[in-house]
């Protein structure tokens, strides 16, 4: 099996390999400890590594003045992986951090604004995180991508569909059901679980290519001070 399986049939599938009847009604009681290992592991393994088939795209629009941006609602705030700028016909990768030496040159908290942008950052700006794009852009018609891990979709229904390969989370949570019951069938179904984790994951892992420097040069602060493209302004 893969992905797109439901809770409901997850659960089956975990009595199964538990050495359980497959018929609930022969172990209701037990149906809502395999639906939480179900969901604790799930849980665990979308956290434990970026799964490719669950990275998104996400453009935004940048506005002149306009310093904080909300983050995307389906992508999760801390898997963002990078951020590009369109200028001139083409993106380049913005960086991340900024540091008080870059207010120093362009000063966002006194308005002050230039093109192209340069570095990106998270802020919680008093009620919740937004990205802030150094320097604030000049004029409209500039535009970010955002590339990250989409928000983590919970098993709450019974005919909730799973992101990830079941086989993996079938196979940790019966191995912990069969620990509990101390059988010794826990040890070789947990080594079955992370060999199915590495096989997955292996299949999963992509090169990752050199990302390219916006100014031809090494660094952001070659890039940084270098005479902006348009015409930095302090607003009064």
């Amino acid at each position: 099996m893969a992905r797109g399986v439901t809770l409901g049939e997850m659960v089956t599938s975990v009595r199964i390999e538990a050495n359980m009847d497959p018929d609930p009604a022969l172990s209701v009681n037990m149906e809502p400890l395999i639906k939480e290992l179900i969901r604790r592991e799930y849980e665990r393994l979308y956290e434990e590594f970026d799964w490719p088939f669950l990275r998104i795209r996400s453009d935004i629009d940048l506005q002149a003045g306009q310093r904080y941006y909300d983050v995307p609602d389906d992508l999760n705030l801390e898997r963002i992986e990078r951020i590009d700028y369109f200028w001139g016909d083409k993106w380049f990768p913005l960086d991340r951090g900024i540091s008080m030496d870059d207010y120093n040159f362009h000063d966002s908290d006194a308005d002050v604004r230039a093109e192209p942008a340069m570095k990106w950052d998270v802020l919680y700006t008093g009620s919740e995180a937004q990205l802030e794009i150094w320097p604030i852009p000049a004029t409209n018609d500039q535009k970010i991508r955002i590339i990250g891990i989409r928000n983590f979709t919970p098993l709450i229904t019974t005919d909730a569909i799973c992101d990830l390969d079941d086989r993996m989370i079938i196979l940790f949570a019966a191995s912990e059901i069969l620990a509990r019951k101390q059988s010794p069938e826990a040890a070789t179904k947990q080594t079955k679980a992370v060999e199915r984790f590495r096989t997955v994951k292996g299949r999963s892992v992509q090169t990752r290519k050199s990302s390219f420097s916006f100014s031809g040069g090494n660094g952001a602060e070659r890039r940084r001070d270098r005479e902006p493209l348009v015409a930095y302004v302090r607003n009064p």
